[in-house]
């Protein structure tokens, strides 16, 4: 029970903020993201009719008095007067800043629940995710300060052996493994190992001849300056 509570909660929250939590099972976690999009959606939606009827009362009572202050009792009794009251009062509740928070979170839990009942995913909240993209766009930004500078990539030939080419560069391909083909000069390789040497080309990898045969399921047509910015086009 205290594992299904916990996912109701982190549910919420973005993947990279739970890693290090790990549920029961899929299904249950399945069932705590339905059920926290249910209280999501339903709570907001009844705080949001409540927080109206309130505000609805006192502001139509508050306009009523001023009515009387001014001596125009008899215009209370007027229909259109009195519609007018109620469509004021409902459009200034609508456009406060805390009415819009509570219709997009209500909207918000009734995504979220659509999504692990019918598509079996875990949708976090939208600002929690923004939150969480912000912070590892940011990351990355120091990371890629951290490497130095881009510089092009430096390509020496091998005796086949060992290998045939290898390639050190400033950037990791995270991307180039045994399934990925790597084509350059009109030859095809494939990736046998990859090592680390002094910076500014940290990131060396060992490519051999693709054997006859291969089945190519992913191809990379490489550049050696692939790592340099893009030149602005004109």
């Amino acid at each position: 029970m205290a594992n299904f509570l916990a996912g109701i909660f982190l549910s919420l929250l973005p993947e990279r903020y739970r890693r290090w939590w790990e549920p029961a099972s899929t299904l249950d976690f399945l069932r705590a993201s339905f059920v926290s999009g249910l209280v999501q959606g339903l709570g907001c939606f009844v705080v949001f009719i409540l927080r109206y009827l309130i505000f609805f009362q006192q502001r139509v009572a508050g306009m009523g008095g001023q009515v009387i202050g001014a001596g125009a009792d008899e215009a209370l009794a007027s229909r259109g007067v009195q519609m007018g009251m109620g469509v004021v009062t409902t459009l200034e509740y609508v456009f406060q800043p805390l009415t819009l928070l509570l219709v997009y979170f209500a909207l918000e839990g009734a995504v979220r629940l659509a999504g692990a009942a019918f598509t079996e995913q875990i949708l976090p909240s939208l600002p929690l995710h923004l939150v969480a993209w912000a912070q590892e766009r940011l990351e990355q930004r120091r990371a890629e300060r951290a490497l130095g500078p881009p510089v092009v990539d430096t390509v020496e030939r091998g005796d086949g052996r060992q290998y045939d080419l290898r390639i050190a560069s400033c950037r990791p391909k995270p991307n180039w493994d045994r399934l990925m083909t790597v084509a350059y000069e009109d030859q095809f390789y494939e990736v046998v190992k990859e090592e680390q040497a002094a910076r500014p080309r940290p990131y060396v990898y060992l490519l051999k001849k693709n054997p006859e045969g291969k089945v190519i399921r992913g191809l990379h047509h490489y550049r050696p300056d692939e790592t340099l910015p893009e030149a602005p086009k004109k």
